[in-house]
């Protein structure tokens, strides 16, 4: 038995129907504000933890709490993180962690505890979750369309893009439950438009993070559908099934390695001695020595005038040559870039070869008339591409989050070498990083400058290899011994949940903390 709460009864006292009706709004409360606000996160929180205690009862929920060993488990690795200050050198920052991570103690301790929401009130929850989270898409598409970003990424104004990613994934599979197990009708309608509007969307923020969850999740419940046709004898449908699966699978791996050969063809054979050596204009080509940076296949070395380059440009743009780009990067280079793209020579000539459109994508920081828009993304996909050739090559690494993803995780894995077995401690995460910077004159500039950026990673850093195994117990066993981890529902969080702690330290902001404490509890315990 995992809790002796029963459900609300209709015949409850007063009392008892209001503080019920206070914790329906405590979730609501939640549910708005992660994806909206956090100070009404915050605030709702705040809403239950003071229900919780002013309901009383503490001696049953006492009871109920010690015989739910998955809610002792998640609860515990919060305590992890209380332990981790015993050791800390950094007691401040220690508690600024423990005090953002405090859901991960709430939510479970106050699901396990409180009596089970009746379907309805389930559906009333998830829904408005899926409102907000679309309203939230909603003000992103207006600042898209009304021209009032710079970067994609600003397109989630109230908290990072790959947070409201994860919840716009959730979303999506629980609006294509919605559809899929219900006969057709008028809601079927809206929640089809509503689930494409979500992808839509998530294609247009670039978040590839949020895509590849898709694609993998997709790929995992065609290949147990697969399964469970083939343990029921319909053999039929499950070799059609795992023939989708193979199809995707391979679809998708196809479409990356054909991006790859278009953005990335063999390089132009060149004969150095029969270049030219001036511009139409009689000035002398840039001669020096820029490697084999290409792009399209293009060498960017060929055909540089920085003399009519910069009076030119000046001429077409208000962001002078010498400035930065939109996006902080230097704008000659990210000129050179797009211009070499084009097949342009760098000159006059050149220049005045560029639409407005392509000036105003320079502008933006686009580096490749293939993607002169925000919203491309094969433009994202390029970039990867890009960083990683880039990173081969020895080249610059500030703000490009994969290769900047490369070298957090090779700091990580140094620092815990150190500290292998329990770790640095609560507080001295950051400390540790910061020094390594510091002591190896990290070429990282001080706003790039970060954590892991991978959870596993991060957990092992300040508790070892002991916190990191706890940790991962901590992920598989509550829904392991409830049986959710079986349930569609569930199933679908914890995939979302897990494939981001590869490349995200989740847990490490209130957004991302709130979103794995909230829904993990809500779909075992309520």
């Amino acid at each position: 038995m995992i809790s002796t709460i029963e459900p609300l009864s209709e015949n409850a006292p007063l009392r008892t129907q209001i503080h019920r009706y206070i914790f329906l709004a405590g979730l609501i409360g939640v549910c708005v504000g992660m994806p909206l606000s956090n100070g009404i996160n915050s605030i709702a929180q705040a809403v239950l933890a003071v229900n919780w205690v002013a309901e009383g009862n503490f001696i049953s929920k006492y009871k109920s709490f010690i015989r739910n060993k998955p809610a002792m488990v998640l609860c515990s690795f919060y305590i992890m993180h209380l332990l981790g200050l015993l050791y800390t050198t950094n007691f401040s920052y220690g508690m600024e962690d423990i005090n953002k991570k405090l859901p991960l103690l709430l939510f479970p301790l106050v699901f396990s505890t409180t009596g089970p929401l009746v379907e309805k009130e389930k559906r009333t929850v998830i829904i408005i979750f899926m409102l907000a989270v679309t309203c939230a898409t909603f003000i992103g598409g207006y600042l898209l369309i009304t021209h009032q970003l710079i970067d994609i990424h600003d397109i989630s104004p109230f908290i990072a893009p790959v947070r409201l990613g994860m919840m716009m994934v959730l979303s999506i599979f629980l609006l294509g439950h919605y559809i899929v197990t219900n006969k057709f009708s008028a809601w079927s309608l809206i929640s089809t438009i509503w689930g494409a509007w979500l992808l839509l969307f998530l294609l247009v923020m670039q978040s590839l993070t949020s895509v590849i969850m898709v694609v993998i999740i997709c790929l995992a419940l065609l290949l147990y559908a697969a399964v469970k046709a083939i343990r029921n004898k319909k053999m039929r449908l499950g070799l059609f099934i795992i023939g989708v699966f193979i199809l995707g699978l391979s679809g998708s791996t196809g479409y990356v390695v054909y991006s790859y050969h278009q953005y990335f063809p063999k390089p132009d054979v060149v004969d150095m001695s029969k270049l030219d050596k001036h511009t139409a204009n009689g000035n002398i080509y840039f001669d020096g020595n820029w490697g084999d940076n290409i792009e399209n296949g293009h060498y960017i070395i060929q055909y540089i005038s920085w003399e009519e380059l910069k009076k030119e440009w000046n001429k077409r743009s208000k962001i002078p040559f010498d400035s930065a780009d939109l996006k902080g990067n230097p704008l000659k280079y990210t000129l050179l870039r797009y211009m070499t793209s084009m097949d342009l020579r760098k000159d006059s000539s050149g220049i005045w070869a560029l639409s407005a459109q392509d000036i105003h994508a320079v502008e933006l920081g686009i580096p490749n008339y293939h993607f002169n828009s925000l919203t491309s993304m094969n433009y994202r996909l390029y970039e990867v591409f890009w960083e990683i050739k880039s990173y081969e090559q020895g080249g610059d690494i500030n703000g490009h989050s994969i290769t900047m993803r490369l070298e957090y995780w090779r700091i990580a894995l140094i620092l815990i070498g150190r500290h292998p077995v329990i770790g640095c401690g609560t507080g001295d995460v950051r400390k540790g990083f910061d020094d390594y910077y510091n002591a190896t004159h990290s070429s990282l500039k001080p706003e790039w400058r970060l954590r892991s950026h991978d959870q596993y990673l991060e957990i092992a850093v300040g508790f070892g290899i002991i916190g990191l195994a706890w940790f991962i117990f901590s992920i598989f066993y509550p829904g392991i011994k409830t049986k959710k981890i079986y349930t569609y529902f569930y199933f679908i969080f914890w995939m979302i949940f897990m494939l981001s702690l590869f490349t995200e330290d989740t847990l490490e902001t209130e957004a991302g903390s709130t979103f794995h404490a909230f829904f993990n509890s809500f779909f075992l315990f309520l």
